[in-house]
């Protein structure tokens, strides 16, 4: 039986992917922050697929937190096959974490990093597919490299642009220092979805999201498929339509951008490696 592992995976499109796994027969292992919540999400894909479901409750806004969820996934298994990454949020708000970053930025990319790198010897054993659900980067978004936790001129839009443009830098990078396909990683559009991403935001976004985004299950074709299909054997890609798994396109952004990021990245998560 193939595992999966789903950071994120007590609501929106990780709960999502991780019911459509688990019916395809993956044991799954879920993460959430919040106990309740998580087991109850474990409890009802484990309903819905009949098959075995855990889960794990860490909280990964913090760099220890990041490293005690890959602790909490080794103890559980020594072979992951699948690991999607579906930690999301969006904040109106500057919020700065204890280890003084931006919350959005440690959510929503470092703890991807962190996680990639802590469960490597796993995912290299199982040759894993990792799944990044995402969007499309902002065309005037930036890596703020002398200020990443934006503390000089916060802004919901420029902070969701730095940490989506992360995530598709890392993408690239990651495919660079792993050719071939022992562990692929790839990105993918997910759309206009009706989940929790956007309980923090203003009134009139979450209007638009009730008016005319759709549910997690109807979005989550291009997960499912990154995450489990054989011919998904690529790395670097794009998924960029939502539901149309054969619309890709490569990562290509500044080589040197991505380097750099991925080498302020390491430095950032030392202390757990």
């Amino acid at each position: 039986m193939k595992t999966a592992f789903i950071a994120g995976g007590n609501s929106g499109m990780g709960k999502a992917a991780a019911t459509a796994l688990a019916k395809k027969g993956f044991r799954v292992i879920i993460h959430g922050r919040d106990t309740n919540k998580t087991r109850d999400a474990a409890d009802e894909i484990k309903k819905a697929s009949g098959n075995n479901v855990e889960y794990i409750v860490a909280d990964i806004s913090t760099i220890q937190g990041m490293k005690t969820l890959a602790d909490a996934v080794r103890q559980k298994t020594d072979t992951i096959n699948t690991m999607v990454l579906s930690t999301g949020v969006i904040l109106p708000n500057h919020v700065v974490t204890p280890d003084g970053l931006e919350a959005g930025f440690v959510i929503q990319y470092l703890s991807r990093f962190a996680l990639t790198h802590l469960l490597m010897p796993e995912l290299k054993k199982g040759n894993a597919r990792i799944v990044h659900v995402g969007a499309p980067t902002m065309g005037s978004a930036k890596i703020y490299f002398d200020d990443l936790a934006l503390k000089n001129n916060f802004s919901m839009m420029k902070a969701l642009g730095q940490e989506m443009l992360a995530n598709h830098l890392f993408v690239q990078e990651f495919a660079k220092r792993n050719p071939g396909n022992e562990v692929v990683m790839n990105i993918l559009h997910v759309g206009i979805a009706k989940t929790g991403i956007m309980r923090n935001s203003n009134f009139l976004l979450r209007g638009m999201v009730n008016l005319f985004g759709r549910s997690p299950e109807a979005l989550s074709k291009n997960t499912v498929y990154l995450a489990s299909d054989d011919s998904a054997n690529y790395s670097g890609y794009f998924l960029k339509k939502p539901g149309a798994p054969n619309v890709k396109e490569k990562v290509q952004h500044d080589s040197s951008v991505a380097e750099r990021l991925w080498e302020k990245s390491m430095e950032l998560i030392k202390p757990i490696l």
